[in-house]
């Protein structure tokens, strides 16, 4: 399953999602003139090197969210990041959204660094951060419905509007089943796990707070049907 798009209007100009996706996309650049391989292993997330040395490694916090592993990796990643971070962006603010990215990321690192103590593997990839993103859309917008995109055998395909507690919790578990029989397959699942938590938990005390907010808007005339996505 791919997602296409929400039907959520944000509502906003997400100034702070485009520049993340323009940033990783730059970056992406980068690592092919010097050196994809070279640029994992030098800036990338590595548990061994920030155990032993975490003041001279800590660095690898920040820069291993902005590099990636291929054309496939960042192309999974922003499309998710462009589909779902618009809202959590409006949601936040733009201040707030940046924070909070970068602390999905960090606690996406720590988790992977947690369930993989002395490992020397590099871990790259925007996928932390946008999990915390994932995990604050679906406490937010539950009821928002995902675009998806689904393959089926023999070259059929077919779109269907999934909402996003579903698709999103589908998600999760497809995360977590992985990571706890401890399958090794190049995918950091525990970092996804450790940002969708962390978003589901700033995002629970912003959830009530959105709704105060929505009590507090005028009503409408009868006659324009509309749908809000709580």
């Amino acid at each position: 399953m791919m997602p296409i798009r929400d039907e959520n209007p944000s509502g906003i100009t997400p100034v702070v999602t485009y520049a993340l996706i323009a940033i990783n996309v730059l970056v992406f650049f980068w690592q092919l003139i010097y050196g994809l391989e070279k640029s994992v292993y030098e800036y990338g997330f590595i548990p061994y090197l920030v155990q032993v040395d975490m003041g001279g490694s800590f660095y690898r916090f920040l820069t291993s969210m902005f590099l990636h592993g291929g054309f496939t990796h960042i192309f999974g990643n922003m499309l998710y990041l462009y589909i779902f971070g618009d809202n959590v962006e409006a949601a936040f603010g733009r201040v707030g959204y940046s924070i909070f990215y970068i602390a999905s990321g960090f606690a996406a690192s720590i988790a992977h660094m947690l369930f993989n103590i002395g490992s020397r593997i590099p871990a790259v990839g925007a996928s932390g951060a946008i999990s915390g993103v994932l995990g604050a859309y679906l406490v937010l917008y539950p009821n928002a419905n995902i675009v998806t995109l689904v393959l089926y055998p023999y070259g059929f395909a077919a779109t269907y509007k999934i909402r996003s507690v579903y698709y999103l919790g589908f998600w999760f578990i497809y995360q977590l089943i992985p990571a706890l029989l401890g399958e090794i397959t190049g995918v950091a699942y525990w970092a996804h796990i450790g940002g969708f938590v962390l978003g589901v938990l700033v995002a629970l005390p912003l959830r009530s707070k959105l709704r105060r907010r929505r009590r507090r808007v005028m009503p409408v005339p009868w006659y324009w049907r509309y749908e809000v996505y709580v």
